[in-house]
């Protein structure tokens, strides 16, 4: 097999990465939220077909095919837009978007993206591509980005969809870099013996970390550490420290990174002494609130741009005394039209106008507002709403800590140390990422009537489980102190 751009731009990262990638050892990302993803992409990139209507689709359902039908196009003096086309060369292997030919024969790249923004990655993507081309030989003068325009919305032309970023100079550069390293990389990724790996900040969010540098016998990594910078990492790196215990007691840390470090040293849990006075400041009646959402790539009503977050739903559990629930409020959007007016109206009612409303992070807050923004005759209310609003990871980031959060604060990570009787393991929907995938799939018309009425079940039953863990933790915390 040719080394493609994910194995290249992996070798980049790490090059013990790009190997594994190389040889099937790095999972492909499942789940809803992902299928959801990868049919968004697909269908950007369909609709991007037809932004020149000389296009030419060179996509064949074989990959050899594929790259003959690509090289005629390519020679063929009546063709002067090609998308999908595939092409090889020295071991590489590349699928572009489109290729545009200019009057002098030479050609215009365009890469298609899904967001909104520019990251410095993209250009890595282009460069690859534009590397392949020119080991065939093909002359490729200018390069840009396209990325979805703000300003799109549901049946405006497609020509209004994206934006070109031109990237040409960026490119031309990063194109010679790459080429001068292709032949090592290609040799590296090739051999029977994979590079030796070696500790170093991209190790943090690396997918084979547990089965690289890493093992189920080491513990308390350094990246168990909450917040810690790169800086620090590469510091720490520097000096030969890989755990927790190692740290040098002179090295500059966080207070919150010290209570860490000194649970890890006595194996013991930390409990701030303003913990008490934390939770006092609680007001009761108590109302614990949790929000789904979804953010799609392509807007799934009218009037809304791309990348436009939406609130689906939401959960509330109402106390009198912690762990004492008299009721239980849920909603669920009508998945075939925008309820967002509908929401901030049901909370305004749901929320009372006294008593503390209890979420786990800041997403609630955030959301609240957007609403008081978008509906100025509910907005005194909406904010006063937001005033009540307590933070519960907050609480425990700066009040407790146990040294099997491993530096973590998030619900799901924290709520099997604390409750261990609480799990998400039995419900046919489990995170946030395949509620809002599920919910998409229900407003793109992709479900038939029976799957809409059991997903709606099912998102209900997620969405009440994590008010139901924020009143579980709560709970917790409470008896630490009483």
């Amino acid at each position: 097999m040719d080394i493609n751009k994910t194995i290249f731009v992996n070798y980049l990262r790490c090059p013990t990465l790009g190997w594994m990638t190389k040889r099937g050892m790095v999972q492909r990302l499942s789940g809803l939220n992902n299928e959801l993803l990868r049919l968004e992409l697909r269908n950007i990139h369909k609709v991007s077909q037809h932004l020149f209507s000389d296009m030419v689709n060179a996509k064949k359902s074989r990959t050899d095919d594929s790259i003959l039908y690509a090289k005629e196009l390519v020679l063929n003096p009546d063709v002067k837009a090609i998308c999908g086309a595939s092409f090889a060369a020295g071991g590489y292997s590349i699928r572009v978007d489109i290729l545009r030919k200019l009057a002098d024969n030479s050609w215009h790249l365009f890469e298609v993206k899904a967001g909104g923004k520019y990251k410095i990655r993209h250009i890595h993507d282009v460069a690859f591509n534009a590397m392949v081309l020119a080991k065939l030989g093909l002359s490729v003068s200018k390069t840009s980005l396209l990325y979805l325009s703000n300003d799109y919305r549901l049946g405006m032309d497609v020509s209004q969809l994206f934006k070109e970023l031109d990237c040409t100079e960026k490119v031309g550069m990063k194109v010679q870099e790459f080429l001068n390293l292709s032949d090592e990389i290609l040799k590296d990724v090739k051999s029977e013996n994979m590079p030796k790996p070696y500790l170093k900040k991209s190790c943090k969010n690396c997918p084979i970390f547990d089965i690289c540098i890493n093992n189920k016998d080491v513990k308390n990594h350094i990246f168990d550490l909450p917040r810690l910078s790169a800086l620090a990492i590469e510091e720490l790196i520097s000096l030969g420290v890989d755990t927790i215990d190692k740290i040098p007691d002179n090295f500059e840390l966080s207070e919150m990174q010290r209570i860490v470090k000194n649970c890890v040293l006595t194996n013991t849990n930390y409990v701030s002494e303003n913990l008490k006075t934390e939770l006092e400041n609680i007001k009761r009646p108590f109302y614990y609130l949790d929000f789904e959402s979804v953010t799609m790539i392509m807007p799934l009503y009218q009037d809304i741009a791309p990348h436009t977050q939406l609130l689906t739903q939401f959960s509330i559990d109402e106390t009198d005394d912690v762990g004492n629930i008299l009721n239980h409020y849920e909603y669920i959007a009508d998945h075939t039209k925008d309820c967002r007016r509908e929401i901030a109206e049901k909370l305004i009612k749901y929320l009372g106008v006294e008593g503390s409303i209890i979420t786990y992070a800041n997403f609630e807050r955030i959301a609240i507002s957007k609403l008081a923004g978008l509906f100025p005759d509910l907005c005194e209310k909406l904010i006063k709403i937001v005033g009540r609003i307590v933070d519960l990871e907050l609480v425990v980031r700066k009040n407790y800590y146990n040294i099997n959060f491993h530096g973590r604060s998030s619900i799901k990570k924290i709520l099997p140390v604390l409750i261990p009787t609480m799990s998400y393991a039995d419900l046919e929907i489990g995170d946030g990422g395949a509620a809002a995938a599920a919910f998409a799939f229900m407003a793109m018309k992709l479900y038939d009537d029976k799957k809409i009425e059991e997903t709606k079940k099912n998102l209900l039953k997620y969405c009440a489980q994590d008010t139901l863990a924020m009143v579980k933790i709560h709970q917790f915390l409470k008896s630490l102190v009483s």
